[in-house]
This record gives C-alpha cells, sequence and structure tokens, in this order.
C-alpha cells in the first residue's frame, strides 16, 4: 500500500504564519483597493474566502562556489545559493542562506514541478552563473563549482477571496508573511524557462 505521506525539505523555521494570523497579511497585500474601501478588512476578507490552504510550493537550491584566480596571491573562494523556481523557471541568487527543515508532509499538499530532475535544474544554475554572476568580473570570468544540488519547497498559503469588492486569489509566505503575487504571476508566463 502506497503511503500518501513523505518527508520534505522546508525553506523556513518550524514556525510559519498561522491560519489566524493571515488575513492581516492578506489585507496588506491587497494594497490600495483595501485602503480606499472601509468595508474592506481582515473580518470581510476572512468572511469572504472561498479557498484557504497551506500548500509547498518546489524551488531547487544549489550551493555552489565561486572561484576567481588571481596569481600569483590565492584563488578568492565565495560561497553562493542559487535558486530555481522548478514550476516557472525563474531564478537568481539568495542573499543569505535560508533555513532549511525536515517536514512530514502529505503529498497532495505538494505543487508538481516543471523542473523535476537534476540534470535539467542544473542547467538553470549554470545559466545563473554565467548570465547574472559572471558579467561582475570584467577581466577573467571565475570558475564555479556546484557542491549541492536538492529540492526544497516553500510553504505558501493560498487564498481565493470571491467578492463584489476583493475578487483575487492571494498567495502569501507562509514563513514571511510577504505576498508572493510576483512569483505566482511568473508561474503562468512561461517566460523564464529556458529553450532546450
Amino acid at each position: 500500500m502506497q503511503t500518501n505521506e513523505g518527508t520534505i525539505k522546508v525553506i523556513g523555521d518550524d514556525v510559519i504564519v498561522s491560519e489566524n494570523a493571515l488575513y492581516k497579511y492578506i489585507y496588506k497585500a491587497a494594497g490600495m483597493k483595501a485602503r480606499v474601501n472601509s468595508s474592506i478588512n481582515e473580518h470581510y476578507l476572512r468572511q469572504n474566502a472561498k479557498t484557504c490552504e497551506l500548500i509547498y510550493h518546489p524551488f531547487w537550491l544549489a550551493k555552489t562556489l565561486v572561484v576567481a584566480d588571481r596569481p600569483p596571491f590565492p584563488p578568492r573562494i565565495q560561497p553562493n545559493i542559487i535558486f530555481v523556481d522548478a514550476v516557472s523557471g525563474y531564478r537568481g541568487v539568495f542573499s543569505k542562506v535560508p533555513p532549511i527543515h525536515d517536514q512530514e508532509i502529505g503529498h497532495s499538499s505538494l505543487i508538481e514541478s516543471n523542473i523535476a530532475d537534476k540534470e535539467d535544474a542544473e542547467r538553470y544554475v549554470i545559466n545563473v552563473q554565467e548570465k547574472q554572476m559572471n558579467p561582475s568580473y570584467i577581466l577573467k570570468k571565475p570558475r564555479h563549482e556546484i557542491r549541492e544540488l536538492f529540492l526544497v519547497y516553500l510553504p505558501l498559503w493560498k487564498v481565493a477571496i470571491l467578492s463584489g469588492l476583493v475578487n483575487e486569489t492571494f498567495f502569501i509566505n507562509g514563513n514571511t508573511g510577504e505576498s508572493e503575487k510576483f512569483m505566482s504571476e511568473r508561474w503562468q508566463s512561461m517566460k523564464d524557462f529556458l529553450q532546450h
């Protein structure tokens, strides 16, 4: 019999934004629409929430080293964490290493990856190294080493508000409470995918 649970790596600490505190963040994410209409408040948003679920969005994380040779001196070695959104292909470099922990989770909460295997994810990591990191080296380009590449999940609240005043699906970062509108728009656009 196949189990519907498994252990995944999750970005963030064990403490996440609770469902109770969630509507404060949705109100903030609603922006000017909410501020100019006094009828829209946290209670209104909670009353008009049609769906509210905690989902886990996949990212590839690569622990890398940038090795800049500087003869006759020893090479300068700089560690980096590169992320690749496994749904949209959007990618970049984290400014700091995020905390990661293992968590038991039901597979029904996991969002399916479009970049499903390591070899494909590695192409995106190399693209970040060549297009985003190398341009900052004016003369000789550095060498890059990928030390580790693994799949992690970001907890996101997906809340659909359906009413006469607000008709929108909000994606709220389960760790920070920040709106992930930018990221969610890229899931649909397909413009971040690399051509084979």
